[in-house]
């Protein structure tokens, strides 16, 4: 798997390695494509409670392929903020320090 096959589920299209799934939502919208962007550059993503699942279908995908470690900054609808990573999920009160917590940890 390489970085091309995502860019290609990203976009709709099949991976040609038989990477997606059709019970698994993978493309993203253009505000969507703007976070993994960012993410990509921080090496950690950060969604809000109403994000979709397609952004963090990818971003699971994309820290395999690059051998990163699994980090997401979500922002819960009463302000509480996790920092969720392949072995376990973190709480804090605000967004800045789940954000400093993920730049510490990557």
């Amino acid at each position: 798997m390489k970085e091309k096959h995502i860019e290609n589920l990203t976009k709709g299209k099949k991976s040609g390695v038989k990477i997606g799934s059709r019970n698994v939502p993978h493309r993203l919208k253009k505000h969507e494509q703007e976070k993994f962007s960012l993410a990509i550059k921080r090496k950690f993503l950060v969604v809000d409670f109403d994000s979709r699942e397609n952004l963090i279908n990818i971003w699971k995908k994309y820290c395999s392929v690059k051998s990163w470690n699994y980090v997401v900054v979500e922002k819960t609808q009463t302000d509480r903020t996790y920092v969720i990573q392949k072995n376990g999920k973190m709480t804090f009160d605000n967004r800045k320090e789940a954000v400093s917590f993920a730049r510490s940890i990557i």
